[in-house]
């Protein structure tokens, strides 16, 4: 779970530069957009913060190791951070649709990634693939009744349980390409090219794709980054894959918790508490040398 915060932390203030540069009809460019692959640029620079990714995130996590309703624990979350005002940037703090949802919980037909960047918590603590994918259908439909929307989540959580398992990336590839959606990306041709969605259609398969691009953890969340676009969730929702495939340099734990509210730290807590005590999981194949 700290993999999908870090990533949203880091990918903040880059996702306000593309929202500015959007509203002016044009975009950041190539050469800023790779900026970010430099080791010397900080993963987390000024104003940096958690945004509606991690606080819902939390709210998933929350709701299955307390046996909570979705919904329910959702909008609690939800209107918690709304009674906060704006956020550092000086917005909303969550998106139109959501806002929207707060008020009236039966326009649930979302086709927007906030479905499965929240999900990450899921895959790890659930050891059974149909299991999973029930679950995962739980905690999407209350808001993301939409077929595009259940793919994806369905999707990012596969590929997080895959690497929880110790799946290749080329097994991960294999099974998200035959079952969901193709991966066939081009990372400098994203890095020109791909523009501002908040469709998960439109962002879940980038994120997989940057993960299976990446040399590490760090550089995995520096590469979704780079893509452009919604860079707070789609680093969100590569840094869950990645936590499980690479695990989460300490000095990053570290930074990580300086943003995290003090609301969230129990639920993380026990999130990493009831993962410590679990006795591993089914594999969709077998283990393989990873590459």
């Amino acid at each position: 779970m700290l993999g999908a915060i870090i990533g949203d932390v880091a990918g903040s203030t880059y996702e306000v530069k593309e929202v500015i540069e959007k509203k002016k009809k044009s975009k950041v460019s190539a050469v800023e957009r790779r900026r970010i692959l430099d080791s010397n640029v900080s993963l987390f620079p000024f104003l940096s913060s958690v945004t509606d990714d991690s606080v819902l995130t939390v709210a998933i996590a929350d709701a299955y190791l307390n046996v909570k309703d979705y919904k329910d624990t959702l909008k609690e979350y939800g209107l918690r951070e709304v009674s906060n005002g704006l956020d550092l940037y000086g917005r909303s703090r969550f998106g139109k649709g959501f806002m929207k949802w707060l008020d009236d919980p039966s326009l649930n037909n979302s086709y927007g990634n906030g479905c499965a960047m929240r999900i990450s918590s899921l895959p790890v603590l659930i050891d059974d693939i149909d299991e999973l994918k029930k679950e995962v259908y739980k905690a999407t439909v209350p808001t993301h009744n939409h077929e595009e929307s259940l793919l994806c989540a369905e999707a990012l959580s596969v590929a997080i349980f895959m690497a929880k398992n110790g799946n290749s990336k080329r097994e991960i590839k294999s099974y998200i390409e035959n079952n969901y959606f193709s991966l066939d990306f081009n990372l400098e041709n994203s890095q020109e090219t791909y523009e501002f969605t908040s469709k998960a259609i439109g962002s879940v398969p980038q994120s997989i794709y940057v993960f299976l691009e990446s040399n590490g953890f760090e550089d995995s969340i520096r590469k979704a980054i780079s893509i452009g676009g919604d860079t707070d969730t789609i680093a969100c929702m590569t840094g869950a894959i990645a936590e499980q495939y690479y695990g989460i340099p300490d000095d990053i734990k570290e930074k990580i918790k300086d943003y995290i509210p003090d609301y969230m730290d129990d639920i993380i807590r026990e999130f990493y508490e009831r993962k410590k005590d679990k006795n591993g999981c089914k594999k969709i194949s077998r283990k393989v040398n990873r590459k």
